[in-house]
């Protein structure tokens, strides 16, 4: 299972990637974090369903003040990250 979140709010020159690689340490996941040019950031994860969820709020609860929404996909099929 793959998912693409895109943070909204102030992401960016605050951490937000160094956070999240940090809370992924917890989870058994693969991925990617990065600033796009519009401001925002985009986290991809890819594993199992749950724990994509529960790192997602990990993530959510972390960065908590910083963004103020994001952008939830969900898709199946094969992991791209190693």
């Amino acid at each position: 299972m793959r998912s693409r979140i895109v943070y909204y709010g102030r992401v960016q020159g605050v951490g937000f990637r160094w956070n999240v690689a940090d809370a992924m340490k917890y989870f058994t996941l693969t991925g990617t974090v990065q600033n796009l040019t519009d401001g925002t950031v985009e986290v991809v994860l890819e594993g199992d369903l749950k724990e994509i969820k529960d790192a997602k709020l990990a993530i959510d609860s972390r960065m908590k003040g910083y963004w103020i929404t994001n952008e939830t996909e969900y898709k199946e099929g094969e992991a791209h990250f190693s």
